[in-house]
């Protein structure tokens, strides 16, 4: 639509830099965008998890002295988490470093989301520039005719201050759509962590989208493949393994003690002191404390988790048959205005323009049908980027990729 007016109202300046589409942006919001890096940030921080799991308890070192035999001693103490209790939280560990790697891929796809409407908001907005300074450009011409059939006698001093008054409305909505399309390249700019001023021209219009996929085939997809469900799954089964891990606790834990006592001359039978080893093995007693309050949590984390997926595998399936309604809506209403609305408003115009010119009819009728041409346009505008939001909307909700133009 209109593409070599959208590249002139861009500018020289982004001329000069790269094109930007939206495959590139939706690789961008992916790869390299502030948001995603803190969800990925949170990845490490599970990691670390794993490696306290894995290491083994610090041995313990006692030393002690007295006036009685023995007059030193010295020991060291280990516990040994041989009972499964080690093994139990490593599995809950790496169980919970898949969670967090799905729940940052949830976010990064709801990113996707937000990149599509943005990159076609700023879009929208380029496109609506381009209308507004045609717009502009008629009621220019339409003033110059009501200046000149003021000076021949042909037309009266109200007509030529109503065109120069819509003429004048004109240009400043030229200036306020320019100030919402720099602020809708400023959002995207935002999405992707980068300046506004290194955006280049966005190249895929409003227009142009791929093929949809049937609601049937999206809807066999949406349950094996969209990434809260895979989030909510993994996060029940860490949370079940936190239980068995709080049931491993339960078990005794064996505690090793080695050591040396300085024994009197009496307890060695002797005249001089010796030194002799001493051993100990020790366990603890799990009788008031069953840990039963982080096996409740995690059973309790769990059965949440179950109830949460299964609220999100509604919402997700209501989302995706309003998507496609919307989508539906959306095209029917883009190609009226496209095949009828638009060239009708157009050709009334024309007519309306004709008749001032010659002098058949006023101006009112001419202001009209400027004001339709210009809501025509518009609409058609506003509906093709309904389209492609209810895309966005169909991708979010489905779980998988849509093509891009």
């Amino acid at each position: 639509m209109r593409a070599l007016p959208l590249l002139l109202v861009i500018g020289a300046a982004s001329e000069a830099r790269a094109d930007l589409r939206l495959d590139e942006v939706l690789r961008q919001v992916v790869e390299q965008s502030p948001d995603q890096a803190i969800a990925r940030a949170q990845i490490a921080i599970a990691e670390a998890d794993v490696r306290t799991a894995s290491m083994w308890p610090n041995p313990g070192f006692v030393l002690r002295g007295q006036r009685t035999s023995p007059a030193f001693s010295a020991a060291i103490q280990l516990r040994l988490p041989i009972f499964g209790q080690r093994g139990a939280q490593l599995r809950a560990a790496a169980r919970t470093v898949d969670q967090t790697r799905a729940e940052a891929s949830a976010i990064i796809w709801h990113l996707r989301h937000e990149a599509r409407v943005a990159y076609y908001a700023a879009v929208r907005a380029e496109e609506e520039v381009v209308i507004a300074l045609e717009i502009e450009a008629l009621t220019n011409r339409v003033a110059a005719m009501a200046e000149e059939r003021f000076d021949v006698g042909t037309g009266t001093r109200l007509e030529k201050e109503q065109a120069a008054l819509l003429h004048v409305r004109a240009q400043q909505d030229v200036s306020d759509r320019r100030a919402v399309t720099s602020t809708s390249r400023q959002e995207l700019a935002r999405l992707l962590g980068v300046s506004s001023d290194t955006l280049g021209a966005l190249t895929d219009g409003l227009a142009e989208f791929g093929s949809t996929p049937p609601h049937d085939e999206l809807d066999h997809e949406v349950r094996t493949r969209h990434p809260e469900l895979k989030a909510l799954t993994i996060e029940r089964e860490a949370a079940r393994l936190r239980a068995d891990a709080g049931r491993a606790d339960r078990r005794p834990i064996p505690s090793v003690e080695l050591g040396l006592d300085l024994l009197d001359p009496g307890g060695c039978g002797g005249t001089e002191r010796c030194v002799s080893p001493r051993g100990a093995l020790s366990f603890n007693l799990p009788i008031f404390n069953l840990n039963r309050g982080p096996i409740s949590r995690a059973e309790a984390e769990a059965r949440l988790a179950e109830k949460k997926a299964m609220a999100v595998a509604v919402r997700i399936d209501a989302a995706l048959r309003t998507a496609y309604t919307r989508l539906d809506a959306a095209m029917v209403r883009a190609r009226f205005f496209d095949t009828e609305y638009e060239p009708a408003a157009v050709r009334v115009e024309q007519m309306a323009r004709e008749g001032f010119r010659s002098g058949r009819t006023g101006i009112l009728p001419l202001i009209e049908a400027e004001r339709a041409v210009l809501e025509a346009r518009l609409g058609h505008v506003n509906a093709l980027f309904a389209v492609q939001v209810a895309r966005a909307d169909l991708e979010e909700a489905g779980g998988v990729p849509l093509p891009t133009p």
